[in-house]
C-alpha cells in the first residue's frame, strides 16, 4: 500500500511513540499533536489505534518478507555468501530502525494487544523461509545436518535486539565513547553481522 505524506508522518509518529511509552500509554491525542495532525484526520485515514498499529507493522513486515525470499533466492550467490548477506541484511535492518523494533519488543511482552498474532504469524513465515533454505543446503551438501534452525533464528534475533536497545552500554563497555551516533551504528553493525557470520558459519560448517 502507497501511504501519502501525512499518513507516513501519523506512522512514523505512533511508531516512536509506541517505542517510547507503549501502546496503552500513548493516546491518540499524543500521536495526533507529534504528527501535527489532527484527531480526526487518524480516524480518516486508520480508523483506531489498533489498526494504526497494525498498519506500521504491516508496512515494515511487507518489506522485510520480500528482502529475506530476494536475497535468499539469488542462486548467483553461493549458500554461504546468502547465509552472510541474509544476517548483513537483518542487522542493518534492525539497527537502522530502532523505534519499530523496540516498540516490537514492548509489543511481545504486552500480551493483550491484538497485533501480537500478527507479530507471531510473520515470525513463524519469516522462520519457514530461512528453514527452508538450510534446509536446502543441506539436501545439496553444503550445510552439515542436524542444526537447531530455530535457535539460530533466536540467536540472530536476540543478539540485534539486545545490541541494538543496549547500544550505549555496549559502546562504554568497549571504549568507544569518541564515536558519533552514526559511527556507532555503523560499527556495531559491521561488528555485530561478522560475529553472527562467524557463529553460523561454525555452527553450519564446521568453520569459525
Amino acid at each position: 500500500m502507497e501511504y501519502n505524506q501525512k499518513q507516513l508522518s501519523i506512522l512514523e509518529s505512533a511508531e516512536k511513540l509506541f517505542a517510547l511509552h507503549g501502546f496503552h500509554a500513548t493516546s491518540v491525542r499524543d500521536i495526533a499533536h507529534e504528527a501535527g495532525v489532527n484527531i480526526a484526520m487518524i480516524s480518516y485515514y486508520f480508523g483506531s489505534k489498533e489498526k494504526l498499529i497494525e498498519s506500521i507493522f504491516l508496512k515494515r513486515i511487507i518489506t522485510w518478507k520480500a528482502t529475506l525470499t530476494e536475497t535468499l533466492a539469488d542462486t548467483s550467490k553461493s549458500y554461504v555468501e546468502r547465509l552472510e548477506s541474509l544476517v548483513e541484511r537483518f542487522v542493518r535492518r534492525i539497527m537502522s530502525n530502532p523505534c519499530f523494533n523496540l516498540m516490537m519488543m514492548r509489543a511481545q511482552i504486552q500480551a493483550d494487544i491484538a497485533v501480537n498474532e500478527l507479530i507471531h504469524e510473520n515470525k513463524k513465515e519469516a522462520y519457514e523461509v530461512i528453514r527452508a533454505f538450510i534446509s536446502e543446503g543441506q539436501e545439496k551438501g553444503h550445510f552439515k545436518k542436524n542444526v537447531d534452525v530455530l535457535m539460530m533464528v533466536t540467536t540472530l534475533t536476540g543478539t540485534t535486539n539486545h545490541i541494538m536497545s543496549t547500544r550505549h552500554h555496549f559502546q562504554r563497555m568497549s571504549n568507544l565513547e569518541h564515536l558519533t551516533d552514526s559511527e556507532l551504528q555503523e560499527y556495531l553493525i559491521i561488528h555485530t553481522s561478522n560475529h553472527l557470520k562467524n557463529l553460523f558459519k561454525a555452527i553450519l560448517l564446521h568453520e569459525a
